[in-house]
């Protein structure tokens, strides 16, 4: 009774198992799976794939012996140039004695031009250590102390140092000035930059970044922008490249050429009238091209006057101009 039950057991067992593997698997498999790829649907359609696929393999396989021919054929064209363009380099012409012989001296010679040139690449190698040993014996001072194997005798060796310690020395000092060149060059350019903008405090920093700087500024760029809306509008105008305008202001702006023997950064300019007497002092401004212009704040009138430029010694340069 025993191994009937058991028996019983395992056969509702594997039944069981049975059933969860086919409710398991998909309703509707592919060709691919069985049984569907018995059918006669499926076994035609697997028959077309398959052909498919050893139609594309077999083009393929045909393309790859025709690349492969071409780099056979690509590598030979390369092999006979590299090998003089001769004849006697292509089988089977290459296995007659004929050929066999020019080869074999083709070789020689081949073989001969490379000893002859391992050769002069040597002496030119030769050469150039020379050479640049001569360079490095002039850069230390062509002194004997820098060749070996004198270098590294004890007099040598206290020369070289000392020799070093002046190099050093000499290094330092020009790199100091060359430090206080730029530091020179740079307060140059701060001073012009200062007079270019009216030799005003308010153009340097930190004085630039106060309240009352930076309302001054702004006043100071308000004026430049009516001076500057003046002299476009009279440069339209102008017959030629000395003219002069008044703007919303009532400032006097001159545009002139400024001779050559004048400093416009150190220069004082005056307006004076036809008597010579001094009107005004001017000031000297720039034009976003660069080009200088003066202008003299406290001008009233028409007529005759010159623009008075100082120079060195107590002299003067002067530029006569009409205001009507």
């Amino acid at each position: 009774m025993k191994l009937k039950a058991a028996i019983t057991g395992a056969v509702v067992s594997i039944f069981a198992a049975s059933l969860l593997i086919g409710i398991s698997q998909p309703a509707f498999a592919g060709c691919r799976d069985f049984p569907e790829s018995i059918t006669p649907e499926c076994v035609a359609q697997n028959l077309a794939e398959e052909r498919s696929r050893q139609d594309a393999a077999t083009a393929q396989q045909a393309q790859d012996l025709l690349d492969a021919e071409a780099r056979a054929r690509a590598n030979a064209e390369l092999e006979y140039v590299r090998n003089g363009s001769r004849p006697c380099t292509i089988f089977p012409a290459s296995i007659t004695p004929e050929c066999a012989a020019e080869n074999l001296a083709y070789e020689k010679s081949r073989q001969g031009d490379e000893v002859a040139k391992r050769a002069q690449d040597l002496l030119d190698a030769e050469e150039r250590a020379r050479e640049n040993a001569e360079l490095e014996y002039i850069r230390n001072g062509s002194r004997p102390c820098t060749l070996f194997p004198a270098s590294i005798t004890p007099e040598c060796v206290a020369e070289n140092l000392e020799y070093e310690k002046e190099r050093q020395r000499i290094s330092e000092k020009k790199q100091i000035e060359a430090l206080e060149k730029a530091i020179k060059a740079e307060a140059e350019q701060q001073r012009v930059e200062y007079i270019r903008n009216g030799s005003r405090p308010c153009t340097l920093f930190p004085a630039s970044t106060t309240p009352e700087c930076a309302a001054e500024n702004l006043e100071y760029e308000e004026i430049r922008k009516v001076e500057s809306a003046a002299l476009t509008a009279a440069k339209e105008e102008a017959a030629g490249a000395n003219f002069n305008t008044k703007d919303e202001n009532g400032s006097l702006l001159v545009v002139a050429k400024i001779p050559a023997k004048v400093d416009l950064l150190a220069t004082v300019v005056k307006l004076l009238s036809s008597k010579g007497k001094v009107i005004d002092t001017g000031v000297i401004r720039y034009q976003s091209s660069g080009e200088p212009y003066f202008v003299f704040d406290n001008f009233k009138g028409k007529g005759n006057y010159t623009v008075q430029m100082s120079l060195p010694k107590k002299k003067f340069s002067t530029l006569k101009i009409k205001v009507s």
